[in-house]
């Protein structure tokens, strides 16, 4: 198993500061993206420290949790004071459309590049005309998409944003309620339907196969115009695992997934907790769709 890059050294400080008694109940919140795979870690865990109570729950308050969860490129502004953070495994996304399409064998033939997507989600934004990378020729216009996005803020969409030097804010398309479940169901409810999601829901994590009702687009990861061989790897989640982890192509949009919380208020529970993420946890990544963290 891959060693993470942050040892037990770093968590030492907090384990002999905070000493041998303090809380046993920790309190997690943050995206929902990472809830399925934070689920198992917490329910390994507690198995070997049945003392340690570990809450999640996307409703609690950022400012009276132990962890927070932040699944983007975190900003200076993102940690107060007294707070640091720490990268626990990686998320990919994907272009992903609705199965019924009639064209999602040319589509697919085709595969899309940086330049599609800038244009199918952020067309008529100045970044996205003004820098163009990948294949030359955009998407032709005989394919309409009808956009699907999240209609609040969200780590995800944050990402997503980020990857083409934009923000949330500027991608188009129809916003929907909820999380990133309802996001893909909107897709599958639309014939013309388009959006991004993570492996771990576009992917059904015990067959390993795309889930039922949507069809994921290739990236175009050369900008030849088509996907090659060697690009056709959405077959199965672990292909796109192997691949990503291996490749570590630009143009695939992998994320980290951080974790934020308090360094001027040691908690042994705490400490104990992540350095067991960053070691054993690590086996569960691809199980739930994510990456190892990278060195």
């Amino acid at each position: 198993m891959k060693k993470p890059f942050l040892s037990i050294l770093f968590f030492l400080p907090l384990l002999l500061a905070f000493g041998q008694e303090g809380t046993q109940t920790l309190r997690v919140t943050g995206t929902r993206l990472v809830h399925p795979i934070f689920r198992k870690w917490i329910e390994e865990y507690t198995k070997l420290h049945p003392g340690i109570s570990i809450q999640l729950d996307s409703r609690i308050p950022a400012d009276s949790a132990d962890l927070l969860i932040a699944s983007h490129i975190l900003r200076a502004s993102d940690l107060k004071e007294g707070q640091t953070s720490v990268v626990l495994n990686r998320y990919v996304q994907l272009p992903v459309v609705n199965s019924r399409r009639s064209d999602v064998a040319a589509l697919q033939s085709r595969g899309f590049s940086d330049a599609d997507l800038r244009q199918v989600y952020f067309a008529g934004n100045r970044k996205a005309d003004q820098h163009p990378i990948g294949n030359p020729d955009p998407v032709p216009s005989i394919y309409h998409f009808a956009v699907y996005k999240r209609e609040k803020p969200a780590c995800a969409s944050m990402a997503f944003a980020n990857h083409f030097g934009n923000e949330q804010k500027d991608i188009k398309g129809t916003g929907v309620t909820g999380d990133d479940r309802d996001l893909l169901e909107a897709v599958k409810k639309d014939t013309n339907g388009i959006s991004y999601n993570n492996l771990g829901f576009l992917y059904d994590l015990r067959t390993r196969k795309p889930v039922e009702g949507i069809a994921i687009i290739p990236m175009d990861l050369d900008g030849n115009g088509k996907v090659d061989p060697p690009e056709n790897i959405y077959a199965t989640l672990d292909q796109v695992i192997a691949f990503a982890e291996k490749d570590q192509n630009r143009q695939l949009l992998t994320e980290d997934v951080h974790v934020i919380f308090s360094r001027a208020n040691p908690n042994k529970a705490l400490a104990g907790f992540l350095e067991w993420i960053r070691t054993e946890g690590q086996q569960y990544d691809h199980e739930y769709g994510f990456l190892v963290p990278a060195n």
